[in-house]
């Protein structure tokens, strides 16, 4: 009985767990000057602060490594991209924006996933939260 009742205490009090409450308050944002006009976040709450990039810009990362199909390379197109940062810095969902076959042209999602741990997370009230990080970007296929 006793073996048990420490068992308890250690698992309850002194063991930590993995789960960091002083992170997000459970809703995902979008900065409000970046998804103003745009129907699609109009579901989400708006917020001013947006996540950043530890010591560097994503566009230039995005330049300096962006990969291109053969058949985007004959193309001018628009990009558009959006992933969540969340409260903790990590990258999570992804995700190219406008016609399927996009997927396939670049390794957008290749980079972005690169520059995970890279980021600061948004804040509301001054407590890190989830927020979306949405961009867009034209690329002249020929010159990659």
């Amino acid at each position: 009985m006793r073996i048990l009742l420490l068992a308890y205490f250690l698992e309850a009090f002194l063991i930590p767990n993995n789960i960091d409450e002083e992170c997000g308050d459970g809703n995902v944002y979008v900065v409000e000057r970046q998804t103003k006009f745009d129907k699609r976040f109009d579901s989400y709450k708006k917020i001013g602060d947006s996540p950043s990039l530890i010591n560097g810009d994503l566009n230039k990362v995005i330049e300096d490594n962006l990969k291109l199909s053969d058949e985007a390379k004959k193309i001018v197109f628009r990009l558009n991209y959006m992933f969540t940062i969340t409260c903790d810095g990590k990258i999570k969902d992804i995700e190219i924006i406008g016609e399927p076959k996009m997927y396939n042209w670049t390794n957008l999602i290749e980079i972005v996933k690169k520059t995970e741990g890279n980021w600061i997370p948004a804040k509301k009230e001054g407590k890190e939260v989830d927020c979306v990080y949405f961009s867009k970007k034209t690329i002249i296929g020929s010159k990659y």
